[in-house]
Formats: structure tokens, sequence, C-alpha cells
């Protein structure tokens, strides 16, 4: 399905839309970023097709709600966290301003205490209005 949309569909909006109404064997998450300001999304998709009440809703980036950061763990974003790094990542960007976000911030962000732990196999970042992308192993 990713890779089928990332070389078919030109634009963030329609991909959005192509993940969100698709058929899928099992639960999972996707992050989509698109090259223009608050294009970004996170898809909690359930198995089926169906978008179970208990779900997350699709959430996105907003300038009118000023949010300009989101953040997924394993665990949906709408209940209770499943670990500590949900929240302590939340409030260290409840400190932050939007101004400060470049890929170096980022990968300090992601590498810092409280997002990579014991378990992170690799990091991986993009600008999708650069190209710019890098994958970086523990």
């Amino acid at each position: 399905l990713a890779r089928r949309v990332m070389e078919r569909v030109s634009d963030f909006e329609t991909a959005v839309q192509e993940f969100w109404s698709s058929n899928l064997a099992s639960p999972q998450y996707f992050i989509i970023a698109g090259k223009g300001p608050y294009e970004g999304a996170v898809l909690s998709m359930d198995r089926g097709g169906v978008h179970e009440p208990s779900s997350p809703p699709l959430l996105r980036l907003s300038k009118e709600n000023n949010t300009w950061h989101m953040l997924q763990t394993n665990d949906d974003m709408t209940g209770t966290p499943q670990d500590y790094r949900r929240p302590l990542e939340n409030s260290m960007l409840e400190d932050s301003v939007q101004t400060q976000v470049r890929p170096e911030w980022v990968f300090a962000q992601m590498h810092g205490v409280g997002l990579k732990d014991m378990i992170t196999v690799f990091t991986w970042i993009a600008v999708p209005e650069t190209g710019f992308h890098r994958t970086v192993l523990p």
C-alpha cells in the first residue's frame, strides 16, 4: 500500500485519503508528511477497512488549532499511554517552539531522554519540502 501510494500519488491530501480508505489485514499506524506547511497526519488504522469508535480519529497538524507537532509511539494517542515515552516527550515539546524545528533538533529529540530506548532499531527522518532524508542506526 505505502509504496503504491507514494509512487502514484503526488499530493498530500489524496495520499491521506488513499491510506485512510484502505482495507488492511491488521491494525497499524501511518505517519504522513507533505511538503507544504501543516501537511502532517497520523492515521490509526483498524483492520477490514473500518474505523472503530474506540480508535483515534485521523489526526492532523493545524495552524488554526496551533497543532504544530504530533507524537506517535506504540499506542493510541487518544488513550492512556502504555509506556513513559509519550507523556515525557509531550512534556518536553510543550516547552519547545516551532521555530526550533530543524532535522538536527528532531534527531536530538528522538535520540534524547524519553524516546530512544533499548529496542529502538533505527531512526529515520525525512523533510519532503527539501528532499532531505537520513537513517541512523543505534
